[in-house]
């Protein structure tokens, strides 16, 4: 799948009273009415719990590789003390620096193999600013030319 360019977004949400986000590449938008999102978390390593277990998250479309990366690699209980970022009126953590976000409520969550599939309607969509997009290609964040 290296050789797949795929979009990069973080997705975020707070849980049991912490701010918990992650990168992904499986974001995607999946029915325009309702208006449904989903995303992608492995349950071999318990990223599908906190997104599971809320009811609400938020995806951050982010033009920066630094914050794409702390949310990839960076521990857990760290990755919000190194990002700009304020509180939905939910408490779902949104990226001050990403050029767009979207707050979903939790619609379903399907089970498949190793991991599960989180789908979220859209409640609220806000674009800050024009993009350099990127994508995850070659296991390096690449700019999309436009």
């Amino acid at each position: 799948m290296r050789r797949y360019p795929q979009g990069v977004a973080v997705v975020t949400t707070t849980w049991k009273g912490k701010m918990v986000g992650m990168t992904v590449n499986t974001f995607n938008s999946l029915s325009l009415n309702p208006p449904l999102v989903l995303f992608i978390a492995d349950r071999t390593k318990g990223n599908d719990v906190p997104f599971r277990e809320t009811s609400s998250f938020s995806v951050n479309l982010v033009d920066d590789a630094k914050i794409l990366d702390v949310f990839a690699t960076k521990p857990v209980e760290t990755r919000f003390q190194e990002v700009k970022f304020h509180l939905s009126k939910e408490g779902v953590p949104l990226l001050s620096d990403g050029y767009a976000y979207l707050l979903a409520s939790r619609s379903q969550v399907i089970d498949v193999g190793d991991h599960a599939i989180i789908v979220g309607e859209v409640k609220e969509v806000k674009v800050n600013r024009e993009p350099n997009p990127l994508v995850y290609y070659m296991r390096n964040y690449r700019n999309v030319c436009i």
